[in-house]
């Protein structure tokens, strides 16, 4: 979709799903209070997007400098050394704009064990892994409460979830949530961290309405005050030309998030599964077996779900026959790419299983229907990590002599250093 028929779509869906109650009368309900907004950003993470939104907001005017979080030491002693910037690059390596960042602030355990109590941080971008995100938001967590508004800028969906159910247990005084879909696309330049090339996008947002009620606030004012600090945060990010930033209803947000969530499911998972190639997937007439069973199971959990059951042309895209025959196309164009998920398993970094199959896991569960085949898949990624990770921890490969051809890139008689497969994982 482009721009104009993203916004058009949201707001035909904003409009039919607008009821009026004719029996509330305006002067009985009482104004929502104005809450103090704040304008400084942090950002927690150092992957491409963070590092995209950290150079996009530093040339905003009036906007305090954006303060990169980081649990990468590594981030920290390169900043000085790559001129305490962020140098974008377009598609051919033509460099484009070079702002400065301020150096960004370690928050490992010493953040965590601090003695006094640390100021409320109001406005946090989480652009990182996954598996990152809880320890992170673990330790600025005396700093974060209702005033606090967490853009979280994930590949899939259901991190909200467990943050509340893991660390802001307490509905009166979790964050505010934005949730972000960004489909702007970066690769490396060379081997530095500062640097990326960039292929512009946009970054799709969604505020969550807060669900909370306590003795001192109703529903209705606990909602205002947290459409407040959302709005804010949206505004803001609103405020870069380079990012993009467009607000979208929950259904037509959900539209846009899915696709690339169910390739993942699919390319992704058995990708680290096989320890291969896109391609091997694709030329393998047992796995595309395998493929098609799990694509079935996914899509008769996104048919079912209640968002697009009064929006039939949102959900017209996941069932019409182009769409599986779209994902096969995009798996064929990606051959011989391998996926970044293995990169991650080889370092033993849990890739983002949870929040794509995951996710169809929890809605599955929801409404009452079958997930067998991505249950399985998860247990299988962990497995393969959960393998990796005592592989290292033993300092010992366990396939010494690997067979002839033997294609598995996870581990095992692999080379330790794969150049094409341990790049840095950016945090």
């Amino acid at each position: 979709m482009s721009a104009s028929q993203l916004e058009a779509t949201a707001e035909a869906v904003a409009k039919a799903d607008v009821e009026l109650d004719v029996e509330a009368e305006a002067e009985t309900l009482k104004p929502i209070p104005k809450v103090r907004l704040y304008n400084k950003i942090h950002i927690v993470g150092f992957d491409a997007n963070a590092r995209f939104a950290a150079q996009a907001l530093s040339s905003v005017d009036r906007l305090p400098p954006v303060q990169l979080l980081t649990h990468n030491i590594q981030s920290m002693k390169t900043w000085r050394e790559e001129g305490k910037a962020v140098t974008v690059y377009n598609i051919k390596g033509v460099p484009l704009t070079t702002r400065a960042v301020p150096c960004p602030e370690y928050i490992g355990r010493q953040f965590a064990q601090r003695w006094e109590r640390p100021p409320i941080l109001h406005n946090i971008i989480v652009s990182t892994v996954t598996g990152a995100v809880i320890p992170s938001l673990a330790a600025l967590s005396h700093s974060i409460d209702r005033r606090t508004t967490v853009c979280l800028v994930t590949p899939g969906l259901g991190l909200m979830e467990q943050l509340n159910e893991t660390l802001f247990t307490d509905p009166a005084s979790r964050p505010n949530y934005v949730l972000c879909h960004s489909d702007h696309r970066f690769s490396r330049v060379s081997s530095y961290q500062y640097s990326i090339k960039h292929i512009p996008g946009k970054l799709l947002l969604h505020a969550v309405a807060r669900d909370d009620e306590d003795v001192d606030l109703d529903r209705r004012t606990s909602e205002g005050l947290g459409r407040q600090h959302t709005n804010h945060m949206m505004k803001l990010l609103s405020k870069s030309g380079d990012l993009a930033a467009i607000p979208l209803c929950w259904e037509v947000f959900l539209r846009q998030k899915l696709p690339g969530m169910v390739f993942m499911s699919l390319a992704d998972s058995l990708s680290v599964i096989l320890g291969c190639r896109f391609g091997q997937i694709r030329d393998s007439s047992h796995i595309m077996e395998f493929w098609d069973r799990l694509l079935e199971e996914t899509l008769l959990i996104i048919e079912s779900l209640p968002e697009f059951q009064k929006y039939p042309d949102l959900l017209g895209f996941f069932t019409r026959e182009s769409f599986p025959k779209k994902l096969k196309r995009k798996l064929e164009l990606q051959k011989p790419q391998y996926s970044q998920w293995i990169s991650m398993i080889r370092k033993a970094k849990m890739p983002p299983v949870d929040v794509t199959n995951g996710y169809f896991v929890r809605r599955a569960q929801e409404l009452g229907m079958r997930h067998a085949l991505n249950s399985q898949v998860i247990a299988l990624v962990k497995g393969r990590q959960a393998g990796r990770y005592k592989e290292l921890q033993m300092d010992i490969p366990l396939g010494l002599q690997p067979y002839f051809q033997d294609y598995d890139k996870v581990g095992g008689g692999q080379p330790r250093d794969d150049p094409i497969l341990d790049n840095e994982i950016d945090f």
